[in-house]
Order: structure tokens, then sequence, then C-alpha cells
């Protein structure tokens, strides 16, 4: 018996599905525009600094960048007031965020020019759109006053739009950051105390500001909060771009910079594309962090030299491994990178320091990382922890064989006995041995890689 479709209900099946053909292919256009329109306005953004935007002093210079910071956000709250459009209306001001630490930097730029004296010489280094100053000291502080009439209620608006229930903490904290791009000092090791100090206080605040709060676990949340990382990698940056590069300030940098595309990671969902991308790019200032890191410690007067590689390659390899608790599909990929340079830099370091202190060192890390491979049943971990106490044992076996004079005779009876010993283990308990590693075997090839 044969049935027969009624041609109305086909028409209207058919109707829907070109209805969400359309509006999908609305979406994808729409996002596309936004993605053009973001980058267009970053790049106007920052074209002030650019040939073409030189007319006028610096001051009139600055107020250019100023309006447009506050056209973004009053275009912002127009397209989500009168057009209902809130994707739109929130990436505006996201972007108008983002031009708050340039602001700042261009004000302490003003700052410096008269509070520090800078000599021709110096002044001749800095690119010509990089370099501002203003009259006079009361002149700079007038323009931070009234610049901070608009960026301040900008900024509120801001975090009240991302996360309303945190924005009053978020915006205050967010200031306060980008305060410290005021200040006169350009110092390589005070800027690199500076960063770290503000990276843990915002650390342990967003923290306590994002407890039980719902909005926190928000796309527009995550975004708030780690917009607040942004002065202080912006701060690393002009001192690293600007002045005198220093191994201290490159690692904090590396730190920073690790810590803010982290914390982007969360903003996105987890199997997307651009995590991944965001992901891998976060591996960069992971591995980068060991030479400035090594070079930082081995300048440390208390700080021994054979622990110096062990320390840079643990903390590099706990930054990896981080990396893997959040990347689900790539994990076992992270987890082995991080062993591996783990392996690496303690063979190495063994290599180099002959010594108890850099065998012990191997042992240590390695049984801690057998233990904590054996608690989250994870491969690469129990079997990287079991190979650096080999390492480390049989460094000292070979230590061991230089120093055992095969010519006495007691030296022959100890490895006669050993070797006695050893084949009596091994003969009366074989069989336990073979099944215990069988069972062990089969249960290793169940855990994570």
């Amino acid at each position: 018996m044969s049935t027969l479709q009624n041609p109305i209900i086909q028409d209207k099946d058919e109707t829907q599905t070109d209805d969400r053909r359309g509006s999908s292919a609305i979406n994808r256009f729409t996002a596309l525009l936004r993605i053009l329109g973001a980058a267009a306005l970053i790049f106007a953004m920052y074209s002030f600094l650019a040939k073409g935007w030189q007319n006028g002093n610096d001051s009139f210079r600055y107020l250019l960048l100023l309006g447009h910071t506050g056209v973004l956000a009053a275009m912002g709250l127009a397209s989500g007031h009168y057009l209902k459009e809130s994707k739109g209306a929130r990436l505006l001001l996201v972007l108008a965020l983002v031009s708050i630490p340039v602001n700042f930097a261009i004000l302490g730029s003003f700052i410096y020019s008269q509070t520090v004296h800078l000599s021709a010489a110096h002044a001749d280094n800095y690119p010509d759109y990089v370099f501002w100053s203003v009259d006079s000291l009361n002149t700079a502080l007038l323009t931070i006053a009234g610049s901070l009439l608009i960026l301040a209620p900008v900024v509120l608006l801001g975090f009240t739009v991302l996360a309303r229930y945190m924005s009053t903490q978020l915006s205050l904290l967010f200031l306060f950051s980008n305060s410290a791009l005021l200040l006169p000092v350009r110092d390589a090791e005070i800027i690199g105390l500076l960063v770290l100090a503000l990276t843990g206080l915002v650390f342990v605040l967003t923290r306590k500001f994002a407890a039980n709060q719902v909005a926190a676990k928000t796309p527009e949340g995550m975004i708030a909060l780690s917009l607040q990382l942004l002065p202080l990698s912006v701060l690393a940056v002009r001192n690293l771009w600007l002045y005198s590069p220093n191994v201290f300030l490159f690692t904090v940098f590396c730190l920073t910079v690790f810590l803010l595309l982290r914390q982007v990671s969360f903003c996105l969902e987890t199997n997307s594309k651009f995590r991944t991308i965001l992901d891998i790019m976060t591996l960069a200032p992971a591995l980068l962090i060991v030479l400035p890191l090594s070079s930082v410690l081995s300048d440390l007067a208390f700080f021994p030299n054979a622990l110096v590689l062990p320390t840079a390659t643990l903390v590099s390899a706990l930054m990896i491994y981080d990396i893997s608790r959040r990347n689900t599909d790539s994990a076992g990929v992270y987890r082995m990178i991080a062993m591996s340079e783990i392996l690496l830099g303690q063979v190495v370091n063994l290599a180099l320091f002959d010594g108890l202190l850099a065998t012990l060192a191997c042992i240590l890390i390695g049984a801690g990382l057998l233990v904590y491979g054996y608690t989250v049943r994870q491969r690469s971990l129990f079997a990287g922890g079991a190979a650096l106490i080999i390492a480390g044992m049989l460094q000292q076996l070979i230590d061991l064989a230089y120093r055992f004079d095969l010519g006495n005779w007691a030296s022959f009876a100890i490895l006669g006995m050993i070797a006695i010993l050893a084949a009596s283990v091994i003969e009366s308990q074989g069989s336990k041995i073979k099944h215990h590693v069988s069972t062990w075997k089969n249960t290793f090839q169940q855990w994570e890689r």
C-alpha cells in the first residue's frame, strides 16, 4: 500500500528548511561583519600612532584616541538601546575596554616626560610615534584628571554589561591595574616585581569576586575577568620594547601572557577550533620561560646551580600540564611534551652536575611524578617519574663504579654476594614476579596516556 505525502506539509517543511538555511547564512554573514568591524576599529585605535595622524601636538593626538574610546562606548550603548542588538553592543564595549590601557600608557608617558630627564640621545632611541610629551607637569595632571571623567564611566559601563554583579569590583581593580602605567618608573627589576605583584593580586581578587557568581561562568564574565590582566601585559611589553631588556622582566612577561591566554581560553567552547589554536599559542610562553627563569635563578647567590635547570624545566612543565587539564582532546600530547621536557632537563642537568644534589633533585622529582601519576592514573606521568628515579640511581651507580676498586678482594666478594642473592630471589619468586608484572602491565594499559 503506497502512502502519498501531503503537498502542503511538504511545501511547509521545505519552507522551514530554507528559512533555517537563510537564518544560518545571515548569522555567518553578521559574524563575519563583526569580525571585520572589530579589526577595522582596532586598526583605527592604533593608527593614530602612525603617519597621517601626526598633525598637531601630542595633547591633540591623545585627545583623538580619547575621543575614539568614548565613541566606541557610546556606539555600544546606542546599539543596545536603540537597535536592541546585544552582540554588537558587547563587542564595541569590549573594544572600548581594550583601548583603556593604551590611554593610560600615553598618560604615563606625559608624566614621565616631565618627571624624568630625557637626554636627546635617549629620546632619539624612541620611535617617533611612541615619544609623547607635554609642556609641563600641571598639563599632564590636568589631562589625566580630564581623561578620567571619560575613562572611568567607560570602564564602569563596559564591566556592567559584561558582568553586572561584579561590575563595581572589576572596574575598580581594572582602574587600579591601569594606574600602574602612570608611574614614572622604567627600571626593569622594579617593573618586573610590580607586574608579578599585580598579577598575584589580580588572581586573588578575581577569584574572590567570582566566587558563587553565576555571571563568572558565562563567556562575558570570563572576558571581564581576563581583561584584568591586559594592563599588566601592556606594562611589561612597554619596558621590554622601549627600554633595556631584562631576563627577570621577560620571565614575568611570559608568566603574565600565559595566564592571560589561559583566562581567554576558558571563555571559549571546549571543542572550538579557536580554543585549540589558543592552547597551542599558550604553549609558547610555557616553553620560552625556561631560559630566562634559569638565568634569573643562576644569578641568585643562595640558589645552587645544580637546581637551576630542574627548577626551570619543572615550572615550564607544570604550565604545559595545566594546558593538558583543560584541553581534553590533546591532553595526552601536552602531557608527553611536559614529561619530555622534564626528562631532557634532568638528563642534561645530571650530565652537567655529577654531585649528590643533582641526583637527589632527579630522584625526588621522579618520585613526586610517580606518586601523582599513580593517583590520577596517567601513564605518561607515572612512566616519566619511574624513568627519572632510574636515571638518578644509574647516575649514582656510575659514580660508585668510578670509586669502586676492582683490585681489592673485598670488592669481588661484594659483587659475588650480590649476584648470588639476586639469582636466588629471581629463582624463588620468579612466578610471583611474573604474575605481578603481567597484572600490573594490564592495569597500566588501561590508564590515560
